[in-house]
Formats: C-alpha cells, sequence, structure tokens
C-alpha cells in the first residue's frame, strides 16, 4: 500500500520552481535506501543508470530519445546521509542543473519518503517540463514503479 499528499499545485509549482510530494511504503527504511542507491535496483525501476551514493560521483541515466532530448541524463551526487538524504544534480535535454532529492523518515514498521526535485528555471522548463516531470514523478514513477520494486524485492 501506498500513500503521498501532493504539494504541487499549479501555482505553486510554477512560483516555487520546485516538485514536491511526501509518499509512504509499506517498506523498511533499508529496503527504499537500497532502492533509491543501488545502481541494479534503480536501473530496474527508474532507467538504466551507474549511480553510486557517494558526494561527487557523476553518473548517468539512460533513457529514449525524443527531438531536443539525447535520451541522456547527467548527474552528480550532491548529498549522502545514509538512510536518511540522497542528493543529485538532474541535466538532460533542456533542463540544465536541476537537483532531486529523496529524505527518508523511519514511521514504525514504514518510510516515509519525502521527494524534490528542483531548479526549474526559464520560461519552456517551468510550463512544459516540470509539468511533465511532476506528472511522472508522482503518478507513475514513485507510487507504481518503486512500488512495485519493493513489493518485489523488499
Amino acid at each position: 500500500m501506498v500513500s503521498y499528499i501532493c504539494k504541487t499545485k499549479r501555482f505553486y509549482t510554477l512560483m516555487k520552481n520546485t516538485i514536491q510530494f511526501r509518499i509512504t511504503y509499506d517498506h523498511t527504511l533499508a529496503d527504499v535506501w537500497k532502492a533509491i542507491t543501488d545502481k541494479e535496483a534503480m536501473s530496474e525501476w527508474l532507467m538504466p543508470c551507474n549511480i553510486e551514493p557517494v558526494v561527487g560521483h557523476k553518473f548517468q541515466f539512460k533513457t529514449k530519445p525524443f527531438p531536443g532530448f539525447n535520451g541522456t541524463i547527467d548527474c552528480e551526487v550532491l548529498e549522502v546521509i545514509e538512510n536518511k538524504l540522497l542528493s543529485f544534480s538532474w541535466s538532460g535535454g533542456p533542463l540544465k542543473q536541476t537537483r532531486v532529492s529523496f529524505r527518508l523518515e523511519k514511521a514504525e514498521d514504514k518510510t516515509i519518503l519525502n521527494f524534490e526535485h528542483s531548479g526549474f528555471d526559464g520560461f519552456l522548463n517551468k510550463l512544459i517540463v516540470q509539468k511533465i516531470l511532476s506528472n511522472g514523478w508522482k503518478t507513475k514513477i514513485l507510487p507504481v514503479l518503486l512500488l512495485k520494486y519493493l513489493n518485489k524485492n523488499g
């Protein structure tokens, strides 16, 4: 089971340049931490990647290209606090140096994931790219794909 609270109303999103929401998983903190920091795990539920939870590590996500986007997302790990915080830069297509952060909290036998994707600058990014990513993160990626991974492997 999964529940989430979305804080990304259109006006708020456009003004803050940030996608934020909170989601609770019926899985241990260790299982969720592994899912967001292990390259094989993340490659299974998100996109093929070579992430390592080490500050300064540069890595890439690979996906299908489309016009204006070559299919590569360049990232660099910015912050790591084991079992609590993973933050990395995210640059691909028109997006330059946005930031993705996963903050974890233990809640009895569950894990709360506080997600944030920030730094959407420019008209195109605010109106189009941020809306597309917001929809993906909150309706498919975290509540469906990550949950499916956790249910299978957690």
